[in-house]
């Protein structure tokens, strides 16, 4: 009998001790208690006002750490995601983590081609064949945010292109409300929804310490429906936070307790996901860089306070401020992707965002996915069961001996990596066959993809449902 044996070892990085954590968290505490933050919903300050929260001048909330952490200990550990087909393929809990594609949306001169709703459900089609994607994020609009391209019909659309679940944003609360009917629609029902969400809720902060008037009715809205929510601080070094990693740790710690809080006297209980983009800002001096070290940090240390906490961590990767499928793209998403791996990050989204996050390039998510995959079987560890060590075998075989006929050879040998896009080929092999670089190589694949894969079809008559929904909402303005 083997006892405490460990068969399998998973790779893994901890940035932050206990003792720093409780740190972080004790100061966060103590921002939100005496400082306090700007919340421009009446709605909002209506809750706080009866709370044990004291709410002075016009919109600044000041919340006593009694107050914080029992609104903490309410939500829930453990979070899914479902598709359309009902399976619950997202499971955010201990030692599980999903990859998201996108956010897809419309581009001009992009290579999906089409209307706007065109292009959204070829790119949730490519998703849905890249078996390294588990989730597909639409256009994550929040109330300070404009695309005029995107509307709910998208949502439809993804829903035809995909079967796996979604990550959206919304610019208010009705269009939330329209979005959460239709996906009750597709649920079958509100309770069926509520057991197996079809989509988690984007809502941004507006760092340091500030709620929007829209942003607050859409985390009062999930609230009440008991919709995911990511709570996604905007805080960049230098700009909206402090300069030092560990001061935006304690920003963005109290910006979570506000939302934490918020939605727990509106209804305690809601799916609560933390995230955002922490880091340093870009050549702009306004935008973040996706290309910083500073990101994979941070957005690992703020993984470890999320695990503390017992919360749900949404973090960036897959993200290149380049251009194109380049030396650069290669370097930041592959560094992006297997640091948030690492890091044991529940949500990681982004993959196929390039320049800063603003295009979306489905053949980058064809070259994530690869990456995504590959990182997939470092996930696996390596088991030391006797069916592995194979000393039986090695005995076998003996001294001068060779491997390539056995049986165990047979069986074991498609469980090694071997990739689509990487091209292992010697020099005079790659050259004969035409010299084709990895974005040559991406683009053939998906057009073969977009080409010859059909996704489990979507019931047409749900389809115009949805669709009719949304041109309701647009009607109403």
């Amino acid at each position: 009998m083997k006892i405490r044996e460990i068969v399998q070892t998973t790779p893994k990085f901890r940035v932050l001790s206990e003792d720093e954590i409780e740190r972080i968290y004790f100061d966060a505490l103590g921002i939100i208690e005496s400082d306090g933050a700007l919340v421009k919903s009446q709605k909002a300050l209506d809750l706080f006002a009866g709370s044990e929260a004291a709410v002075t001048g016009e919109s600044l909330v000041r919340i006593p750490a009694v107050l914080v952490e029992r609104a903490l200990r309410e939500h829930p550990g453990k979070i899914a995601l479902a598709g359309r087909t009902g399976e619950r393929s997202v499971r955010l809990q201990k030692d599980e983590l999903a990859f998201g594609a996108g956010p897809v949306f419309p581009q001009k001169n992009g290579t999906l081609g089409g209307t706007a709703c065109e292009q959204v459900r070829n790119a949730a089609l490519l998703a849905d064949y890249l078996t390294g994607i588990d989730f597909i994020a639409g256009h994550l609009k929040t109330g300070t945010g404009k695309n005029d391209s995107w509307d709910l019909k998208c949502v439809s659309a993804l829903l035809e292109g995909s079967c796996k679940p979604l990550l959206l944003g919304v610019s208010g609360r009705k269009e939330l409300q329209t979005l959460w009917e239709m996906m009750c629609v597709v649920s079958g029902g509100k309770k069926e929804f509520q057991l197996g969400p079809l989509f988690a809720c984007y809502c941004g902060i507006d760092s340091p310490l500030t709620l929007s008037e829209t942003e607050a009715e859409k985390i009062l809205f999930c609230a009440e429906h008991k919709i995911p929510c990511v709570c996604a601080s905007n805080a960049v070094s230098g700009v909206t936070a402090p300069e030092s990693i560990p001061g935006t740790l304690v920003l963005t710690l109290a910006e979570t307790m506000l939302v934490s809080v918020l939605s727990y006297l509106q209804n305690p209980g809601m799916p609560l996901i933390r995230g955002g983009v922490t880091t340093a800002a870009g050549l702009s001096g306004d935008a973040p860089a996706f290309s910083a070290p500073q990101l994979g940090l941070s957005a690992a240390a703020n993984t470890d306070v999320s695990k503390w906490l017992g919360l749900a961590m949404f973090s960036p990767a897959g993200i290149t401020d380049s251009e194109s499928i380049d030396q650069d793209a290669g370097t930041d998403w592959v560094s992006g992707l297997y640091y948030a791996f690492l890091s044991g990050a529940d949500l990681i989204y982004g993959s196929g965002l390039i320049r800063g996050g603003t295009g979306f390039c489905p053949d980058s998510l064809v070259v994530c996915d690869e990456i995504i995959r590959m990182i997939g079987q470092i996930g696996k560890g390596i088991s030391t069961e006797e069916e592995y060590l194979a000393t039986g075998l090695i005995a076998e075989v003996g001294p001068g001996g060779e491997y390539l006929t056995q049986d165990h050879t047979l069986e074991h040998w498609q469980e090694w990596f071997r990739p689509e896009l990487v091209d292992r080929a010697v020099y005079q092999n790659w050259a004969e066959a035409g010299k084709k670089t990895m974005a040559v190589r991406a683009a053939e694949k998906r057009e073969k993809i977009l080409k010859e894969y059909a996704p489990e079809p979507f019931d047409p008559k749900l389809a115009e449902e949805l669709r009719a929904l949304a041109d309701a909402r647009q009607k109403e303005g």
